[in-house]
């Protein structure tokens, strides 16, 4: 899940294109980025350009963009700290699906705005 959050920010930092440096720099292999990479494409969360190359495990994923549902799963953990309480929860349940992670960040993204509305709820 790091790997995916610092994938997404990076698309969304970078105008010039996509590099691997950084994540590279960062201790994360080039096999481990491709993978995301496939996986985020067929997930949804980024449009991408795709070459087949002979002799790799993983297509080459070029990213062009976010798409409507990686700005909203951005969006939800880009707070620091409610990046680090989900990874908590995320430990403590023992690992989570990828629609579990979004409900959890999306529910500590409720319950932090929650306050800011007349009677404290939001939804109710």
């Amino acid at each position: 899940m790091d790997l995916v959050r610092k994938i997404l920010l990076e698309i969304e930092s970078e105008s010039g294109g996509f590099s691997y440096k950084s994540l590279e720099n960062e201790g994360f292999s080039k096999d481990d980025i491709e993978y995301h990479l496939t996986i985020m494409l067929e997930a949804g969360l980024i449009h991408g350009v795709t070459h087949n190359r002979s002799g790799h495990h993983y297509q080459l994923i070029i990213p062009t963009r976010l798409t409507w549902a990686g700005h909203d799963f951005l969006d939800a953990c880009r707070d620091e700290g409610r990046w680090a309480e989900a990874k908590e929860i995320f430990r403590k349940a023992g690992g989570v699906t990828f629609d579990v992670a979004k409900q959890v960040l999306v529910q500590l993204a409720v319950s932090g705005v929650s306050h800011y509305l007349p009677g404290g709820a939001l939804g109710a």
